[in-house]
């Protein structure tokens, strides 16, 4: 919760309808809050004592919070301090009360115990009281700092054990198991047993620190054997800086860069990209404190609240539920800006971003400076010595020797035709190679590729071109594009037949003189018709 009037933690006013007969300390200034305010008290001060000026107290209205402008208000003309008063009431002793209306209890129970059997109900006991009365049965923990019952709680205790509903003393609690890296003494407490390994750190770090020193100064004072060296590579460093030019100056460190060309387009768009980022977070933001700061400062506090006891946590628990629903018209205002700001900044952002690339293509020299791009060129054969026709073309065009062609050879379109073409020449070659060699004529030959070495890569290939083209089947005739394809193979309908194959291959892998027919003839499962020489040989 925030207390938005500004008011100091110590003049914050307590009003109850269970209050009654109030005490103020002579001198203070004890006035009634206004009736149309109800305040929320969860104490949080070491003791209280009648007309006792409170120093840490929570409190929230049900009236809404103003923004900034009440701030000023209350900054030019604070309130006045005020002090809560306790009650003499009694009846506040003998009745559970709910968290959201709780108010301090009177001196003859002094200390809020939360109800085992109502959820977010209080009800003020006495110290021996605690645990007792339909109270948590666990809480018997009298704590004069949060003046509330609690459950047992020592530093660093894995198992700790609180006193008996009622039970009263100084030593209301132990524990009886500490935490990894801590040792139980004798009075319940633990202690941290690894204080040794900290200082082992900070002497090993020391001695570390020492020794990079000292090898620092040893490098300093070493001479320099090779001034002709470390000069040369200082100037090659120097040669690599960015430089203005004409001058050969290195940029000023206040150099603009976005909208200095200092390394090329692409270095201006990669700063401008971050300098929209900033503004766009910062605009953001600052539209949500404008929020905070005119409608409600509770909107940078929701969600934040300490609580340090179950009474203070219920408090805070309603409060917060409440102020959210009455300020959920500011987060979807703000998300609607959000959206909108976003959408209109990131096509403000291309189009200057297009600008700024052919502005700076066309007044700078870029890589764009140095290189053609030509098109519609005519169909060339794979023979003819393109590269050199082309050169000479643009020289005769243009007057410029081109430096270098490279060719982009539309082989999509023709992938099929080109690998049957290879394929022929391939096979051309090696008919004329072995009649050379042997006098002998092939009747043909089969070019066989290295399949096995890259099975998966062609298997996958395989498998990706028919997805793609039952994608395009698909969206052809149903006008859905499909998010995924996957092929699944008919291999049980043909098992006997693979499986006949891989024997039939085996086969001819192990005995000599064999070799696969094509194709190959299965005549019966488990059994393959394979080649010797010029007759057939059953495998099994």
């Amino acid at each position: 919760m925030l207390l938005m009037h500004m008011y100091p933690l110590t003049a914050i006013l307590a009003v109850h309808c269970g209050l009654s007969s109030p005490t103020c300390p002579a001198g203070e200034n004890c006035f009634a809050a206004p009736e149309h305010l109800r305040w929320s008290l969860l104490q949080s001060s070491a003791k209280q004592t009648a007309g006792r000026a409170t120093s840490n107290l929570e409190a929230g209205h049900d009236m809404q919070k103003p923004g900034i402008l009440r701030y000023f208000s209350d900054a030019l003309h604070p309130a006045p301090k005020t002090v809560v008063p306790q009650s003499n009431d009694t009846s506040l002793c003998e009745a559970d009360a709910e968290a959201a209306e709780q108010t301090f209890c009177p001196s003859s129970c002094p200390y809020a115990a939360e109800m085992s059997n109502e959820f977010c109900h209080f009800r003020c006991v006495q110290s021996n009281q605690c645990g007792l009365l339909g109270t948590v049965e666990n809480a018997t923990i009298p704590d004069d700092n949060v003046m509330a019952c609690r459950h047992c709680k020592v530093e660093a205790c894995a198992k700790c054990v609180a006193a008996a509903p009622g039970q009263v003393g100084e030593k209301l609690e132990h524990c009886v198991k500490c935490m990894p890296g801590y040792t139980l003494s004798e009075e319940g407490e633990c202690e941290m047993n690894g204080i040794s390994v900290f200082i082992a750190i900070g002497v090993v770090g020391a001695i570390a620190a020492v020794g990079i020193i000292w090898w620092y100064a040893m490098i300093c004072s070493k001479p320099c054997v090779n001034p002709e060296g470390v000069e040369y590579g200082l100037q090659g460093r120097h040669r690599m800086k960015l430089s203005q030019p004409g001058c050969g100056e290195p940029y000023p460190l206040t150099t603009n860069l976005l909208t200095t060309n200092v390394a090329g387009p692409a270095t201006m768009a990669f700063f401008r990209y971050e300098a929209a980022i900033l503004v766009w977070a910062i605009v953001l933001l600052l539209v949500w404190l404008g929020f905070a700061f005119f409608v409600s400062m509770d909107l940078l506090t929701l969600g934040t609240r300490i609580a340090s006891t179950p009474q203070l946590l219920c408090a805070v628990v309603a409060w917060g539920r409440k102020r959210q629903m009455e300020l959920v018209w500011t987060k979807v205002s703000w998300l609607a800006f959000a959206y909108v700001f976003s959408f209109l900044g990131a096509i403000a952002y291309g189009i200057q971003q297009t600008k700024m690339i052919a502005t700076v293509n066309d007044k700078d020299a870029t890589m764009t400076s140095f290189a053609l791009k030509l098109e519609g060129l005519p169909k060339f054969n794979g023979k003819d010595p393109v590269e050199e026709k082309i050169t000479t073309a643009v020289k005769k065009a243009t007057g410029i020797n081109p430096v270098g062609v490279s060719v982009a050879w539309n082989y999509e379109a023709h992938a099929d035709e080109i690998e049957e073409a290879i394929d022929a020449e391939l096979e051309e070659k090696i008919t004329a190679a072995v009649k050379k060699a042997t006098g002998i004529n092939p009747v043909g030959v089969s070019v066989a590729w290295n399949y096995e070495a890259h099975a998966d890569e062609i298997e996958h290939a395989i498998d990706a071109e028919l997805e793609e083209k039952i994608t395009a089947a698909v969206k052809k005739a149903t006008g859905i594009n499909p998010v995924g394809v996957s092929v699944a193979w008919n291999y049980e309908a043909h098992a006997d037949e693979i499986e006949s194959l891989v024997w039939c291959m085996i086969a001819t892998r192990t005995q000599p003189g064999l070799s696969m027919p094509s194709p190959t003839r299965c005549s019966m499962p488990g059994t393959c018709t394979c080649m010797r020489g010029m007759g057939t040989v059953r495998i099994v």
